[in-house]
């Protein structure tokens, strides 16, 4: 299955209407495989940035992202409706993501790697801020990411993903408390 190049939904904003995409969630269910291309335009905007922020790296979020939409499209009869189908393929993307990550090793060390813009201290800081992210939960993660570096509002975020307001503030106030933690660990 080739995945079709992002754009919008024709005739809509950034996503379709939860009514047009129960519709077209059905509609590929039965086979249309416009249906399943005209969500896969509206998500995949939200689904290749999730997979690059896991990543770091354009190439393998763009197999990420392959691999969620080819697993969502095998699922598709289990996709419950619970959240946004674009929600739900970005969570495919970030396990996807994380999945690439763990089997693509680098080549070279972290800490053999040249810091950029810095120097060693700016390195070590960036090493220990990337474990530290590394041991939040991938949903932790992202909301943090998408929160603190594009500086998305909480209401966005809820909705992007499928979960409440609250749920948002309590995952950020959860994943802050780890990351201090972590950081407290590694610093005497």
């Amino acid at each position: 299955m080739r995945v079709p190049a992002a754009g919008g939904v024709p005739g809509s904003s950034a996503a379709a209407s939860a009514a047009e995409e129960a519709s077209l969630v059905e509609r590929a269910r039965q086979g249309d495989e416009d249906a399943f291309a005209t969500l896969v335009r509206a998500a995949a905007p939200t689904v290749i940035a999730a997979a690059r922020r896991i990543t770091e790296d354009p190439a393998l979020a763009e197999d990420a992202s392959q691999e969620a939409f080819l697993r969502a499209y095998r699922a598709l009869s289990r996709y419950e409706q619970r959240s946004s189908f674009t929600a739900w393929v970005r969570t495919i993307a970030v396990n996807a993501a994380i999945d690439i990550v763990r089997r693509k090793r680098p080549e070279t060390p972290v800490s053999d790697r040249p810091a950029r813009g810095g120097g060693e201290k700016r390195q070590e800081d960036l090493d220990l801020l990337r474990r530290a992210l590394a041991a939040l939960s991938p949903l932790d993660r992202e909301i943090m990411l998408v929160r603190e570096l594009e500086g998305v509002g909480d209401e966005v975020i809820a909705r992007r993903l499928g979960i409440t307001v609250t749920g948002v503030r309590v995952r950020v106030h959860r994943a802050r408390r780890k990351l201090r933690e972590r950081f407290k660990e590694s610093r005497p």
